[in-house]
């Protein structure tokens, strides 16, 4: 493996770590996807590795986290928003997606269930805030 294409964090892991020194090094960079939205034909963008490593600090893990653990954590959301999304196109209006179909799809799961109400309650507020905002601001 080139040293130019090596993420130096994994590869100061590896080589601290005497239980990975005789563990092989792969290519990391750009790993071929298999299916999504490119309909395996090529390699796929990492959209949430940076929310998804502070996440895995916050939560007790390396400030550093092993690239492959991001990458496998990120196809688990990746596949997740997919399934969710392709459900609540089925249901509701044909096609689109929207709030109430996502709270359809996970009014069993109470903790979910909870953070979403929550979610769409502070979302709420803001808007209310801005526009108290916006008025005393600008007068209306």
């Amino acid at each position: 493996m080139a040293d130019e294409e090596e993420d130096p964090t994994v590869s100061e892991h590896l080589c601290s770590n005497p239980l990975f020194s005789s563990v092989p090094r792969f290519e990391e960079e750009n790993e071929e996807i298999g299916g999504g939205a490119e309909g395996g034909q090529g390699k796929r963008k990492r959209l949430f590795s940076k929310e998804l490593r502070c996440m895995m600090y916050g939560f007790g893990d390396d400030q550093n986290p092993y690239t492959e653990s991001v990458d496998i954590l990120e196809d688990l959301v990746i596949e997740f928003i997919t399934e969710m999304t392709h459900k609540a196109m089925s249901i509701g209006r044909q096609g689109r997606v929207q709030v109430e179909d996502i709270v359809f799809l996970i009014r069993k799961d109470p903790r979910k269930f909870a953070r979403v109400k929550d979610l769409l309650t502070m979302n709420e507020e803001l808007k209310r805030a801005r526009k108290a905002f916006d008025e005393a601001n600008y007068g209306s």
